[in-house]
């Protein structure tokens, strides 16, 4: 009797040791939280979503430059987001990993022929006035992660050099 009792503290403490051990690593092997920011236009908004889609309930906005956490977590091109509004997701085509520079200053399109204004990075070409040609002036907000937000749309930085005058 005192063997069996003996053997099934052994295994009860195995298995808590064991527990304790998973929850431990559990804590380790957690990503930690990165920090992004929202990139748009001056005085417009970043609106956060409680589900990855553009018809889920509003739960928050963040301003050009507001910060917020992530864990990383993508779906369909949105963004898992902490700590701003009730938190939920924010699409990714608003959100860089560097911290806007808030720019407000004239540039000058520098690209060989013409330059594709776009709704938000990487994404589709404005209708209307889809083109920044060579030599044309646009005004640019702020920059970041190789992007820019211009008076025109969303533009690659490469194609946009300070304007001398």
């Amino acid at each position: 009797m005192e063997r069996k009792r003996f053997f099934v503290i052994l295994v009860l403490m195995i298995v808590a040791t064991a527990l304790i051990w998973l929850l431990i690593d559990q804590g380790i092997a957690e990503d930690p939280l990165a920090t992004c920011w929202a990139m748009c236009k001056p005085g417009s908004r970043v609106t956060v979503r409680m589900e990855p889609n553009k018809r889920s309930m509003e739960t928050g906005y963040l301003e050009c430059g507001d910060s917020f956490q992530t864990d990383g977590e993508s779906v369909d091109g949105w963004i898992r987001c902490y700590g701003a509004g009730e938190g939920g997701w924010v699409y990714s085509g608003y959100v860089v990993t560097e911290q806007p520079q808030m720019v407000m200053e004239r540039y000058i399109c520098c690209a060989v022929k013409q330059v594709a204004c776009r709704k938000w990075m990487a994404g589709p070409q404005i209708e209307g006035k889809p083109w920044l040609k060579h030599g044309q002036n646009v005004t640019v907000f702020c920059m970041a992660d190789g992007w820019a937000v211009t008076s025109r749309g969303y533009i690659k930085s490469e194609w946009l050099e300070a304007d001398p005058e």
